[in-house]
């Protein structure tokens, strides 16, 4: 049965129909005006959709294509450099414009500074288009990221692809052009399928950013042999930021070659499934040694970020290292291997420690006493005890669901009413953790504004900082009433709290007298 659509009248037509004589009725001579209204908006609706096809993207002149492309290319750009994004977007500039048409095409390529980032995803570029990109860069400086698609990474992790000789035949038409490239990355599954440094005989004098990067550990390369490289030929002097592997770094380690890096700032060393190699072993002694040394000679180091990785051994040298960068990060490491590191630093520790972990690690044995900010990210347990001892400014905890109202009571509970720890904590941060309440942190709060009391009251000449709790934000926290956003109002100088389920965010800043509730 055939049913007739209903009409939706225009709000500035809301008057037709208003005078029927009988409710739910329209007369006669009010159809025919409603139906000329409906037609003649209905033609100016077909008549654009025929210009449009007409107007369609092949008739755009290519000047003006190429005004529209400068202008997506500058939004793409910041200081000259291309700003960062996701390698698995599907919307990437140039190469989503180029996938439109023939003409689109053309006028893209006539410019060679539109195909200075180049993405190669080894699940779906042709190897041809390799040669292509690097062609339409002209001799301009470059960056390229190699990838797959994650999609298919997710799904394997025992699929006996060619992701290796793929990546080798991509890494081969690289290399030609690496004296212009500033940016190399290589994120695949497997450490054997990523270019072996020891092989790379070439200078990169551009090369500000080094990434070779996978997701299992599943052993070498198949050209790497049992020898150890006597002379290391990669040549990169202004190599700033370094992501290596973990054998491609033991490689590296076993020619000194990181440590002559002078404007080195970030190193990450991730995925090292230890185990006896006849190639080498790598050893927290090597890059701890780079870090001191670098530290030491060039001052320039800031980050230095661990990840998965299960060294061959933990042994340290008797007169320790020196590690007082700006940031330490440790993910997915043994907190056997935490402990070793913190015990044979000399001097401060990094101001910035943050530790990741995927399991339930007991934290108590971390002796954290001199960052000024720790972040603990991860199920850990026996939180309070390593809080305790810890001596900083800004506490972060993330992803933690151990972190409950007990642990709360706990970090206050064992507070030493004759001296108090942690004198310089005055800031909270708690990232998508539901387990606690704002009661808890209310009575943490009071208890720290007691403890603080008594600290200054017993020795009121001293000269140490003895910090209140001043500062909390919480981000994807549970609920909280009213009355308990009124009251951190009145205890805190700054307050943020924002709940996960309802979306709502609870702000004040006391030095500003501002107050908002924003759903």
């Amino acid at each position: 049965m055939n049913t007739q659509k209903p009409i939706y009248v225009p709000a500035d037509l809301g008057h037709l129909g208003s005078n029927s004589t009988s409710k739910g009725q329209v007369s006669h001579d009010e159809k025919h005006q409603f139906a000329r209204v409906r037609n003649s908006r209905m033609s100016r609706i077909l008549s654009f959709r025929h210009n449009l096809r007409r107007i369609n993207n092949k008739r755009l002149p290519p000047e003006l294509l190429l005004l529209i492309f400068e202008h997506v290319y500058a939004d793409s750009m910041s200081d000259g450099e291309w700003i960062a994004c996701s390698s698995q977007s599907r919307t990437h500039f140039p190469f989503a414009p180029a996938a439109v048409c023939k003409a689109w095409r053309d006028v893209l390529a006539s410019v060679p500074r539109f195909w200075t980032r180049i993405i190669i995803n080894l699940d779906t570029t042709k190897l041809s288009d390799v040669d292509t990109y690097l062609h339409l860069s002209r001799r301009l400086a470059f960056e390229i990221t190699v990838t797959r698609d994650q999609r298919i990474i997710s799904h394997a992790r025992t699929n006996n692809d060619d992701e290796g000789a793929q990546a080798a035949a991509v890494m081969t038409r690289i290399v030609p052009h690496l004296y212009r490239c500033r940016s190399l990355c290589f994120e695949l599954l497997r450490s054997s399928s990523l270019p072996a440094l020891r092989h790379l005989n070439v200078h990169a004098h551009l090369l500000e950013r080094l990434k070779l990067q996978c997701g299992i550990d599943d052993g070498e390369h198949p050209l790497v042999g049992s020898e150890v490289p006597e002379k290391w030929c990669f040549y990169a002097p202004a190599l700033r930021h370094l992501f290596l592997n973990g054998r491609n770094f033991r490689d590296a380690c076993a020619t000194g070659w990181v440590e002559r890096l002078p404007d080195l700032k970030d190193l990450f060393v991730s995925r090292y499934s230890g185990g006896k190699y006849r190639t080498g072993e790598l050893h927290l002694h090597d890059i701890l040694l780079v870090v001191d040394r670098l530290h030491r000679w060039f001052g320039t180091l800031q980050k230095l970020t661990l990840q998965d990785i299960s060294f061959d051994g933990i042994l340290t040298q008797p007169d320790g290292y020196d590690i007082e960068i700006e940031a330490l990060s440790l993910r997915s490491i043994s907190l056997s291997t935490v402990r070793a590191i913190f015990m044979s630093k000399t001097g401060p520790a990094p101001r910035l420690v943050h530790i990741k972990h995927e399991l339930s690690p007991s934290a108590y044995h971390i002796r954290l006493t001199q960052a000024d900010t720790l972040v603990l990210e991860g199920p850990f347990s026996r939180m309070a005890e390593a809080i305790n001892i810890w001596d900083g400014n800004c506490l972060s905890i993330k992803c933690c669901p151990t972190f409950d109202d007990c642990t709360i009571r706990d970090i206050y509970r064992s507070w030493n009413p004759n001296k108090l720890t942690s004198p310089s904590w005055s800031r909270l941060e708690i990232e998508n953790c539901i387990g606690f309440t704002a009661y808890a942190l209310l009575a943490l709060i009071d208890a720290r504004d007691d403890a603080v009391q008594r600290a200054r009251d017993r020795d009121p000449t001293s000269q140490a900082p003895f910090n209140n709790l001043q500062v909390l934000q919480v981000r994807g926290g549970p609920p909280i009433s009213l009355a308990d956003a009124e009251a951190f109002k009145e205890k805190l100088l700054n307050f943020e709290w924002h709940e996960a389920v309802r979306g709502i965010t609870h702000r004040y800043a006391k030095a500003s007298h501002v107050t908002v509730n924003t759903p």
